[in-house]
């Protein structure tokens, strides 16, 4: 079996629901971890349950992630505010009570005011990030798309970070990400989301995915630190988070880790995902990059200050 296919069945066990929402929250700038901090509020008073396995994960306590993710969108031209809210479940009976908790939420409000807010509108996404698929059901994230043309393995491109990017080693952020640092951490989320992330075939796993890296010809680290703080709503008072901005060209393309970088445009990768930190951009070398990223409201303070 090639890298390509072992990657390709893991990604395959993700199950992802994705869905836009075109926000109206007329009296108050809204920032990703404000609407977050809410609609984390609502869900728990909805359904304690449904609330943990979702925050919090499930299985054992060294493998548990959040089950979602939000992320800043393109502004909708007739509200301006709009996130993507992504879940990674299969179990169609989440989503009642999931958006009654936006409902709740938006009663609950937003800011120091409690100002109310509403949902204006929820488009399913499909694998295709920017198209509304409409699709029936969670779709695989083995479904996952490589944005440009020509051979997904072979083409080159760049990796971009435009939201920080939040890597760790021997306990230090790292600077200047490499390859295999970026592959090792989009696998390692990966494999936690698919129940995954230990064991022999998962060690043996990761030993090919960072050989294969290894391999790869890459520029350096072109970027810059980004340092910013987030307000936490559970623990009362500011936090200040470290990053990275930047990116990396691949002249020859990712080899057969490229299924595992597709399926990180979806899930992120690093410290932060959850809020939409660690968000790989994939674009061509001599062109503007088809993910191109949303512009305003995503929360982000570098050298200032986000409240949510």
């Amino acid at each position: 079996m090639t890298l390509v296919d072992r990657l390709t069945a893991l990604t395959g066990r993700v199950h992802v629901r994705a869905y836009r929402l075109l926000l109206d929250t007329p009296r108050v700038m809204a920032t990703v971890p404000m609407i977050r901090g809410v609609w984390g509020r609502a869900l728990r008073h909805v359904d304690e349950r449904i609330y943990r396995y979702v925050f919090v994960g499930d299985g054992p306590p060294h493998d548990r992630l959040p089950r979602y993710l939000m992320r800043p969108a393109p502004p909708d031209p007739e509200t301006a505010p709009a996130i993507d809210w992504i879940l990674f479940a299969d179990d169609a009976d989440l989503e009642p009570v999931l958006l009654r908790a936006w409902d709740v939420a938006c009663g609950m409000g937003l800011g120091a005011d409690r100002a109310p807010f509403r949902v204006r509108r929820v488009l399913p996404v499909g694998p295709e990030i920017g198209r509304d698929a409409r699709p029936a059901a969670a779709w695989p994230l083995s479904r996952a798309t490589w944005p440009l043309g020509g051979a997904p393995d072979s083409t080159p491109c760049r990796l971009s970070f435009d939201s920080p990017l939040r890597l760790t080693g021997r306990g230090r952020l790292l600077l200047a990400p490499g390859f295999a640092d970026i592959a090792a951490a989009a696998l390692r989320r990966v494999a936690a989301l698919a129940g995954r992330a230990s064991g022999e075939p998962y060690r043996d796993l990761s030993r090919a995915v960072r050989a294969e890296a290894d391999t790869r010809p890459a520029e350096p680290w072109r970027g810059e630190r980004r340092d910013f703080v987030r307000w936490s709503g559970a623990q009362r008072r500011e936090i200040d988070l470290r990053g990275v901005t930047g990116g990396l060209d691949l002249p020859q393309g990712p080899g057969e880790i490229w299924p595992l970088i597709a399926a990180a445009r979806w899930t992120h990768i690093g410290k932060g995902a959850v809020f939409g930190l660690g968000q790989p951009r994939i674009g061509s070398l001599d062109r503007m990059d088809p993910d191109s990223p949303p512009r305003g409201r995503d929360g982000d303070a570098p050298r200032g200050r986000s409240r949510g």
